[in-house]
């Protein structure tokens, strides 16, 4: 073998294929070997009565299916059932791999694999819902193409017109394999490749990505001249040998075969805590980056050849950035430090928060304060950057590893914070210090109420002053576009620059280096692209920026062949340095708020909704409920692609173009309870409530035991009561919801917020008057005051301080204020 193969392996970038040949040394059911294809043909003409004369399998196949019609499947299981493994899949199963595809459809691998303790072994059919590659390497998915003799009536691929059939129409496990061929390197072990599906995915992927072949090797005894250059051409090397030799070549190269942790110890050394780290922790620590110069020095390498860094053309900051010193040291930060790191002054338990509107710099601000932290070696520092629903069990490992203080500093808390107010109140961590960041608008409606209370300090770092203008400036004239700034006297410079970040400094930052405004310089990048498969690149790239995450470049492979567009992610992205980045399989765009102001005014809403489509079309190949089968990050995506406010403000609140996204995958997703939730509430925003009641009841009862679900479905029948003349049907309709929602209220499910208690009150006031019970409406309003007046989280809680205001409001008037009138019970 070669060093290439081991690196594969190590870095989780070595994928096998198996052909009939890799099956040698397993016995079937009647102790031998499972026959070969030749063999099968021989086997299959004497069962149907006929010669054999060296048909080809598929000639000879197609003629047994046409005289034994499912009988053939009789034969299968003789041959290829209840097989027992070879040593080498035993010892095959010792290394991480993560995808294995094979052509057999005998069970030796299963049976392997089955004696594995411990082992996350899924089987996939050729049609089967497309999985995540494990980021851990903890979980090998086998995928079988062609069959599996276990599940005959999922079919066979054997004859030609199976092989044209699954040609047409393109199994997903098929498509997915031709995209898996150009990002790793594949050993095909025992074939000789003539599978025509395998190549017609190959060759139609190529076509569209203009790529080249990626170096792969075909494992097996022989072959002629002209099969080694016909393979060649494909940039396939022929290696002499059976799997017997690759597995002893493996038992050679690695006394002790490498762990999943070995390969994610090299593809991500953000999580390579220590040497006796365990699998299990590693989701757990996934996005939690220790903050220390050795380790971050490990995390981001710039690719790029410009001496001009992407922090200052938009771009979030990297630990790269932080570790050179790329962004200025700001005075309100400096401050920040002084008054709550320095010399550890912040105790257990504390809570500090910096506020500042977007693009102004809060994200710099926690990697800078956190690396700082950690430079002074008195106490371990941790960053984290992804939402955690595991948040409390992280905090519980940290205290466990640690003998004093530390700190979390967490980019996003407001995804967190009811964890951390349970954390806090309840005293599970004695060990722990938060340090965040939000937007005071996102702080005084949905954070407050958990966290306001537990608020140990903060600062606003909104904007900058004369001190900072001059270090921001020395740091542009080294890391940004100085062309301009050039040309100025130091005092100019120095107005230029805060007068351009008087509203923002990462607008200012943009407009003063380039003597653009920055809606201009948006159109101008926009413009500039006139690659279609780039503009959908950064288009899709940037629905994942608007929820702060990177997208994935699975998704967006997918998404881009759906659109009939170059599918080749790393190659786009490497044509478009400064505009996207591709990192370790994830891309990113400039900041949030450069992507949402492209959207607004600069991409026409018929692009961005096939972009939408897309994208959503990209998820439908995952198992359902969808977010449960893929990652956090590509979770929070997909939440936001089918959410009825997030596509209302995409596509400006055009009725046909929301509503569309939505019929266009109404059957894809009939068991898709998200989905169908927000088709609902789309079409309750558009005020279709009679379509809105139906979806949200058909969502109800595919999926009873959500209370999202019962909750959307109470609401609608408040609506349709509140808007039905026949006082029967209306106090019916109320009825059924008013029990939903005293239960799910006294049940205090957290993930409404008290929404329970809001939605009922308003409702039933609303009800009321609008049958003309005025005078009772009135008098239930003061009732439902009082008992929600009672609420601990009353003045913490903006909706339930404002639902208390309006109901005090309808008490003493009859009339209720108008942002009720236009949402009821939002």
């Amino acid at each position: 073998m070669n060093p290439h193969i081991k690196n594969s392996l190590l870095n989780g970038r070595l994928v096998l294929l198996f052909g009939a040949g890799a099956s040698i040394g397993c016995k079937n059911g009647l102790k031998q070997t499972p026959p070969l294809g030749w063999d099968l043909a021989k086997i299959l003409a004497e069962e149907i009565g006929e010669k054999f004369s060296d048909e080809d399998l598929s000639d000879v196949y197609a003629a047994a299916k046409e005289v034994l019609g499912d009988q053939v499947h009789r034969i299968f299981e003789k041959h290829y059932k209840h097989c027992t493994p070879s040593s080498e899949f035993k010892e095959l199963l010792k290394y991480p791999f993560f995808r294995i595809y094979t052509l057999n459809i005998d069970d030796a691998f299963e049976k392997a694999a089955h004696q594995v303790p411990n082992l996350k072994f899924n089987v996939k059919n050729r049609d089967d819902n497309i999985t995540e590659v494990d980021q851990f390497y903890q979980t090998l998915d086998y995928i079988k193409l062609n069959g599996d003799v276990n599940h005959p009536s999922k079919g066979f691929i054997f004859s030609a017109q199976e092989y044209a059939k699954g040609s047409s129409g393109e199994p997903l496990w098929y498509s997915e394999l031709a995209k898996d061929y150009h990002k790793y390197t594949f050993i095909f072990i025992g074939t000789k490749l003539k599978e025509s599906l395998f190549f017609h995915q190959i060759e139609k992927y190529k076509a569209k990505t203009k790529s080249n072949d990626l170096k792969s090797y075909i494992l097996i005894p022989s072959l002629t001249a002209i099969q080694k250059k016909s393979l060649q051409a494909s940039n396939i090397e022929h290696l002499e040998g059976k799997l017997s030799d690759f597995t002893d070549w493996l038992e050679g190269e690695f006394e002790e075969p490498p762990t999943s942790v070995d390969v994610v110890k090299n593809t991500r050394p953000e999580l390579n805590f220590e040497s006796k780290e365990k699998t299990k922790y590693l989701s757990l620590f996934s996005g939690v980056t220790p903050v220390n110069r050795s380790s971050l020095a490990l995390i981001d390498s710039d690719s790029s050849k410009s001496k001009i860094r992407n922090f200052y053309k938009g771009f979030k900051p990297t630990w790269l950035d932080i570790l050179d010193n790329v962004p200025a040291s700001l005075s309100n930060v400096d401050r920040f430090y002084n008054a709550v790191l320095e010399n550890s002054n912040s105790s257990e338990l504390e809570l500090h928060i910096l506020f500042g509107s977007a693009g102004c710099g809060k994200t710099t601000a926690l990697k800078q304060l956190a690396l700082r932290v950690a430079d002074k070696g008195l106490r371990n520092v941790y960053f984290i950057e992804e939402y955690k629903d595991n948040f409390q069990e992280l905090v519980a490992e940290l205290d466990h590893r640690h003998d004093k203080a530390y700190y979390l500093f967490i980019e996003r808390i407001g995804d967190v914070a009811p964890q951390i107010a349970e954390i806090i109140k309840s005293a599970k961590s004695t060990k722990a210090i938060f340090i965040s960041a939000e937007n005071p608008k996102i702080w005084k409606t949905r954070v407050k109420e958990h966290l306001g209370e537990y608020l140990t300090s903060s600062s606003d770092i909104s904007h900058i002053n004369s001190g900072d203008a001059d270090l921001i400036l020395e740091k542009l004239e080294r890391f940004g576009n100085w062309t301009r700034l050039s040309k100025m006297s130091p005092k100019n410079r120095k107005i230029e620059l805060i007068k351009k970040s008087k509203r923002q400094l990462l607008i200012g930052l943009i407009e003063a280096t380039s003597g653009e405004g920055y809606n201009e310089i948006i159109q101008k990048d926009y413009k500039g692209i006139t690659c279609d498969s780039e503009r959908a690149l950064l288009l899709l790239a940037g629905l994942a920026t608007t929820q702060r995450v990177p997208a994935n470049e699975a998704t967006l492979t997918r998404a881009l062949s759906y659109l009939n567009l170059n599918p080749n992610v790393h190659q786009l992205a490497a044509q478009m340095d400064g505009i996207v980045t591709y990192t370790n399989g994830s891309v990113t765009t400039r900041h949030r708020v450069y992507i949402e102001r492209l959207f607004n005014l600069y991409v026409p809403q018929s692009e961005l909704l096939k972009i939408i489509d897309s994208y959503i079309r990209a998820f439908s190949v995952y198992q359902f409920p969808i977010v449960k089968n893929i990652s956090r990050n590509e979770a929070s995506i997909y939440k936001h692609l089918v959410n009825a406010k997030s596509l209302k403000r995409i596509l400006k609140n055009d009725k046909d173009s929301v509503l569309s996204v939505y019929e266009e995958y109404e059957k894809t997703f009939e068991n898709e309870g998200l989905f169908l939730l927000q088709y609902g509430l789309a079409l309750r925003s558009f005020e279709e409530n009679q379509q809105a009641f139906e979806k949200l009841r058909i969502a109800h009862d595919a999926f009873p035991e959500s209370p999202h679900i019962e909750h959307a479905l109470a609401q609608q029948r408040i609506i349709l009561a509140c808007i039905e003349t026949d006082e029967t049907v209306a106090m019916a309709h109320f009825s059924e919801a008013e029990t939903v929602l005293n239960r799910l209220n006294s049940a205090n499910v957290s993930a409404f917020d008290r929404y329970p208690i809001i939605t009922l009150s308003e409702g039933h006031v609303k009800v009321l008057d609008n049958l003309g019970y005025n005078k009772e409406a009135r008098l239930m309003a003061k009732q439902y005051h009082d008992r929600i007046s009672k609420n601990k989280n009353l003045e913490s809680n903006y909706r339930l301080s404002q639902t208390v205001s309006d109901l005090a409001k309808f008490y003493l008037t009859g009339k209720w204020p108008e942002r009720v009138q236009s949402d009821l019970v939002s």
